[in-house]
């Protein structure tokens, strides 16, 4: 059955409600929601020379952001990468990116990919280390590599304040074991599941780990269906965690009215609480095209980017289980020997000078 039409329903008479005064005296949640971005490339772009600047004054990445009202540090963690382009962070430089992130005060978001590049739905590629290894031997692996992270940034005094156990995994993750889907119809939620447990664990086992927060992040941010289905099956496989992740960006995952309309569903379902952990925006005519993929009213440039920034924050702060949102890869420039391409959605032009967008999140109401 779908669900999507019933709760269109439910978000326009909640929105009734709201403008006529039924219910609760037109109560007004306590607004909980905290700002974030995915920083895993600061470092990379300022070891080589990038510059970061607000209105023409240069300062540290980090020092904006926080200057901005971001509060948390998602950095991403690769098992072996080779240092190419983005698949920079190793252990050592996402402690070093920690540090910094923590210097300005930054809570931190630890995102264990479990592959040597960068993972999304279309790619979950197993690390060199552990291919040709029996699926029982890939569980310890990911226990024993998970723990060792966790104790080795805490040892350096960057303890994570939550870890994401997978990235976009809503098709899996670690290919071919913890494939979910397959073209025979066969649905892989035993393994998948087990190979969530081994790195929760992991992180529980850690020194000082028991109690961090652990997101489970699917790419599924205006589809109920998809987000039930992928959310139910792993908890009836017995995962334990305490924040939903969803990606979401409009382009791909829909309308503010399906994005809510999944928010609502889920929260009538489970206990835990919610993160936007992906999303972000185009600006100055970049990529993707053709301009219909964008939604209206925001159209691709600097000033749509900003809106569409404050449209989507002000949705998010009436729903007080949406605990944090954070903007994926706002800080990336044109650094050429970097081998990072630019690619339109920072919150930066290539030179280094914040758009407008920069402040979007600073005084939301």
């Amino acid at each position: 059955m779908k669900l999507f039409g019933y709760f269109l329903f439910l978000i326009i008479f909640t929105t009734s409600c709201s403008l006529f005064g039924i219910g609760e005296k037109n109560k007004k949640p306590e607004i909980t929601l905290e700002f974030g971005g995915d920083f895993s490339m600061i470092k990379k772009m300022e070891d080589a020379g990038g510059l970061y600047k607000e209105d023409g004054i240069v300062k540290e990445g980090f020092e904006i952001f926080q200057e901005n009202g971001y509060r948390w540090a998602r950095l991403r963690i690769l098992h072996s990468p080779n240092g190419v382009g983005p698949a920079c962070n190793s252990l050592k430089y996402t402690i070093e990116s920690a540090k910094q992130a923590k210097k300005y005060g930054f809570k931190i978001l630890l995102n264990i990919q479990y592959s040597d590049m960068p993972t999304n739905p279309g790619h979950q590629t197993l690390p060199a280390a552990w291919k040709n290894i029996s699926f029982d031997n890939l569980q310890d692996s990911i226990y024993n590599y998970t723990k060792k992270v966790i104790e080795n940034m805490g040892s350096a005094g960057v303890l994570p304040d939550m870890v994401q156990v997978g990235n976009e995994i809503n098709n899996g993750m670690l290919w071919p074991f913890g494939k979910l889907w397959f073209e025979s119809g066969i649905t892989n939620w035993n393994n998948l599941s087990a190979l969530l447990t081994a790195g929760i664990n992991g992180v529980k086992a850690a020194q000082n780990g028991a109690e961090i927060p652990i997101m489970i992040h699917a790419a599924n941010g205006g589809d109920v269906d998809a987000s039930y289905n992928f959310y139910k099956n792993i908890i009836d496989q017995g995962v334990h965690f305490d924040v939903i992740g969803l990606s979401y960006y409009p382009w791909w995952h829909g309308t503010f009215i399906e994005l809510e309309s999944n928010i609502l569903f889920l929260s009538t379902q489970f206990s835990q609480d919610f993160s936007i952990v992906e999303t972000a925006y185009y600006s100055n005519g970049w990529y993707p095209e053709p301009s219909e993929w964008f939604t209206e009213p925001f159209k691709p440039t600097e000033r749509g980017q900003n809106s569409f920034l404050i449209a989507l924050a002000n949705i998010l702060k009436e729903h007080p289980r949406v605990k944090t949102i954070f903007y994926c890869q706002p800080d990336i420039i044109d650094i050429p020997q970097t081998k990072v391409e630019y690619n339109g959605r920072s919150l930066f032009a290539p030179s280094g000078d914040a758009f407008m967008g920069i402040s979007a999140w600073k005084e939301i109401e």
